[in-house]
């Protein structure tokens, strides 16, 4: 089986949680060294543990309605400029991406979900992850500072 082979645990961060916060309504030249991924419900007071697991379906239902397109995992301008979205799956398991914060909040007349993701991926050109073999030993990690979480089967960059 031929998957993700190796990234960076991701950290749930509490600054880039409290940078969520600040920044989700922010200019995009305020934030240029993060991701983001937005999402509204017009259901004003939708529960907000429901609210992040809508938003994290949603984005992550982009890979089944678009693909990703080449077998190499290289993120393209074809790819890029499909109909549709893919950009909110592509920094959800951007492998060089390594921190997340998220908020759920309130407004006037929806629920509102931000998520952001450090460093910025989705970069045109650069894989979205390394593929390759599931690990079982250290030893089948061919990455510099990795071990092998056997849990995961992902060569985890230290």
């Amino acid at each position: 089986m031929v998957g993700a082979f190796a990234r960076k645990l991701l950290l749930v961060d509490g600054r880039s949680d409290s940078v969520a916060v600040k920044w989700g309504h922010s200019a995009q030249h305020e934030r240029k060294d993060l991701g983001e991924n937005l999402y509204y419900s017009g259901n004003r007071q939708m529960n907000k543990v429901n609210a992040a697991e809508d938003a994290c379906k949603l984005w992550f239902g982009e890979l089944a309605e678009r693909g990703v397109g080449q077998e190499d995992n290289v993120l393209t301008q074809e790819v890029w400029n499909k109909p549709g979205q893919i950009g909110h799956y592509t920094q959800m398991v951007w492998q060089d991406s390594y921190r997340l914060g998220c908020y759920v909040n309130w407004c006037d007349s929806m629920t509102y979900v931000v998520c952001q993701y450090g460093p910025q991926g989705n970069w045109i050109g650069d894989p979205i992850y390394d593929t390759g073999n599931p690990c079982t030993t250290d030893d089948d990690c061919m990455c510099t500072n990795c071990r092998c979480s056997k849990e995961e089967a992902l060569c985890i960059i230290q």
